[in-house]
């Protein structure tokens, strides 16, 4: 009978071993995590975005702290510990889009808390085998799903989304299946360890770890990497936004060149053994400069006076793509180092007080990289601390990028000796299907999304333009709102969108694109222009239009709370209009600098729109530097009705007709703002 039960689980073993349930755990767990901890940031900067202050929510970035816990284990983790938080993990993600984004802050965090538990005792007394080729690969895989699922609906997770949430319930499942199968391998180890030959003391020299070197430094490494990842690539919009690049190329670079690093690691892991340690660390050393290049280039000097302007037209010169193409190109290191990283410290077995220490303070290195990189956009209103960071968008991923290459140097030749994990035809075949699945879910949304119009859309007569601030695609209670104030814009149908507060393309977005997700949402065409890139630290002055825009070009004066970051274009609808998107904040010397440079361009200039948050009232000083010389429409359709407390406008040129204007009042306009609208004729 003995023999029979143990007959039956081996012939099980080898059927589960065709699906690799380790790898595919690992890759489904190391999604969720990068899901919830991006929802994790946003809501707690959405909660805290409606008062302008950190609050008692932002306590919530502490279950970043959880890998402390694993101290109380003192030598060795549990299997069964893990598993419970795999369990935990996927009922957290499951949850969590089904909440409010208070509550999400719970849910999310909790999932958090449980994948940084779980992920850690991987390291406790576990073989050494294949098991850090299989991580690599697995997060890789993550980063490739979460390219694609915000792919398909336009840089919003399409699994965390609506009904689309029964992808995540799936992948929940497959990972529930996947921790039983690890269950069931863990019961089928003892029956053949009993039938073993070994001896006890060989046993114990097995057991015995050896002396651990610099746990600390490479399990900071192994959260760096999963932290820049983060940051950027499962979201590839976000360097778009950075660089004013072109999203289609970039998306499908950073695909490739991660499905090379797949096969480079679970076909042909053999090549990593020949290569010296030198050239690995010059790898590395490039990829960094490339990386804080990509984003340097971008950055400038702002205005020191209320007399200084700094200009950008677009397109940008071709030279400053550079740095970003040789990172794309480079990207492989990323995971040849996260496989590497793992294994060196599998090699060294360290216990489990040594990885709750080391990677509880990996945790804390990524609070403080997050809460750097966020107040690069928030400078203004955290003081005193915020204000160091004013313009230093580079220096959290300089830190991050020194984090990743320089424990390299621990790194021993032992560490850079790995074997094929896809040896078998049918896991070949499966891994074959998913990058053919990966390829086509992001490169047809992706294209279908951003190409243009064949045919240049007919002339018009009239034109509708609206101004909307979103709050950065907040409503009034804290919650995301994209859908309903997409609902509001197409109610209206402008025909030019002019967007304030619109640069979510952040972390503290979510890492999702509203300038792209409208555009793409909005019946027919929109040409987009998503005005000043993220790293200049401004909220967002963005421009949607059904016409052609050209001689994009964003201007920068002075601020001392806010980067004010004005957008004007040139939109070709019959005749060509020349529009302008302000949002200028802080004291009174700011909004004159802004309203002096901006009247001086509208001066020079015919058909003109301005409109935005201009953050004054009627009468006072800035307005009436405005209808000096344009009309404000809403005061000329509605003359006599009050509006006082009215900082939005639509300013026009006085040789246009007025022929309708319109208002949609908190918080109808699903935002902390007033939405105003007009049409014109000429």
């Amino acid at each position: 009978m003995k023999n029979t039960e143990f007959y039956n689980m081996q012939l099980n073993k080898n059927l589960l071993k065709k699906l690799d349930s380790e790898l595919l755990l690992f890759s489904i767990t190391f999604l969720f995590f990068i899901q919830l901890v991006g929802d994790l940031i946003s809501s707690i900067y959405m909660m805290d975005l409606l008062n302008l202050q950190l609050d008692e929510k932002v306590l919530g970035v502490l279950f970043l702290l959880s890998p402390f816990i694993l101290v109380i284990f003192r030598k060795k983790i549990p299997n069964v510990f893990s598993q419970i938080m795999v369990v935990i993990l996927v009922i957290m993600r499951i949850i969590t889009p089904l909440v409010n984004t208070s509550l999400k802050i719970v849910t999310a965090g909790f999932g958090v808390a449980c994948f940084l538990l779980f992920f850690p005792s991987y390291f406790s007394g576990k073989p050494k085998g294949d098991l850090s080729i299989k991580l690599s690969t697995g997060f890789a895989s993550a980063i490739l799903l979460s390219i694609m699922f915000r792919a398909l609906n336009a840089t919003i997770d399409i699994s965390m989304y609506g009904a689309f949430q029964f992808i995540g319930w799936i992948l929940g499942a497959l990972a529930i299946i996947a921790i039983i199968t690890q269950h069931y391998y863990g019961n089928m180890s003892k029956i053949e360890n009993s039938d073993a030959s070994e001896s006890k003391n060989e046993d114990n020299s097995l057991r015995k770890p050896k002396k651990v070197r610099g746990v600390i430094s490479l399990s900071l490494a192994l959260m760096s990497i999963i932290t820049l990842n983060y940051f950027a690539f499962s979201s590839p919009t976000v360097i778009s936004r950075w660089t004013d690049g072109n999203y289609i190329g970039i998306t499908l670079s950073i695909v490739v060149m991660i499905i090379l690093s797949i096969l480079l690691l679970a076909l042909k892991p053999e090549i990593l053994n020949k290569l010296d340690r030198r050239i690995i660390w010059i790898w590395n050393l490039v990829y960094v400069i490339a990386l804080v290049l990509t984003i340097a280039v971008h950055t400038f000097p702002f205005p020191a006076t209320t007399t200084d302007v700094v200009t950008n037209a677009y397109p940008l010169a071709w030279y400053l793509y550079l740095p970003l193409g040789i990172m794309i190109a480079l990207l492989p290191i990323v995971f040849i180092d996260f496989a590497l990283l793992s294994r060196e410290i599998l090699n060294q077995r360290p216990s489990a007080t040594k990885l709750g220490v080391g990677f509880g303070l990996s945790g804390l290195f990524f609070i403080l990289i997050t809460f750097i990189l966020i107040f690069t956009n928030v400078w203004g209103y955290v003081d005193p601390i915020s204000n160091i960071f004013r313009n230093l968008f580079w220096l959290p991923f300089l830190l991050v990028g020194i984090a990743i290459a320089a424990p390299i140097v621990l790194v021993k030749k032992r560490s850079i000796d790995f074997s094929s994990i896809m040896t078998s035809k049918n896991r070949q075949l499966i891994l074959g299907i998913f990058f053919a699945v990966i390829l086509v879910g992001t490169a047809i949304p992706t294209l279908v999304y951003e190409i243009g119009p064949l045919s240049p859309p007919s002339e018009p007569d009239t034109l509708k333009i609206m101004t909307y601030n979103i709050q950065q695609g907040v409503d009034g209670d804290g919650e995301k709102a994209y859908d309903k104030q997409l609902e509001i814009i197409k109610s209206i149908d402008p025909d030019i969108l002019g967007l304030q507060e619109s640069d979510t393309a952040r972390i503290s977005g979510g890492n999702s694109d509203v300038v792209r997700y409208f555009a793409s949402k909005l019946p027919g065409y929109y040409y987009s222009f998503y005005g000043p890139r993220t790293v200049t630290g401004t909220y967002g002055a963005a421009i949607l239009s059904k016409y052609p825009i050209k001689n994009a070009q964003t201007f920068f004066t002075y601020s001392n709370i806010d980067e004010i970051g004005t957008t004007q274009v040139v939109i070709s609808a019959g005749i060509d209009f020349n529009v302008f998107v302000n949002h200028p904040a802080g004291n009174d010397d700011a909004k004159l600098a802004h309203m002096t440079e901006l009247m001086t361009r509208v001066n020079a200039s015919t058909n003109v729109i301005s409109m935005g948050d201009f953050n004054t009232r009627e009468n006072s000083t800035f307005y009436n530097m405005s209808v000096a010389t344009l009309r404000d429409t809403w005061r000329f359709d509605n003359p006599d009705t009050p509006m006082p407390d009215r900082i939005d406008y639509i300013f026009v040129s006085t040789t246009f007709t007025i022929n309708d204007t319109g208002v949609i009042t908190m918080p109808q306009s699903y935002s902390d703002h007033d939405t105003y609208w007009t049409e014109i004729a000429w």
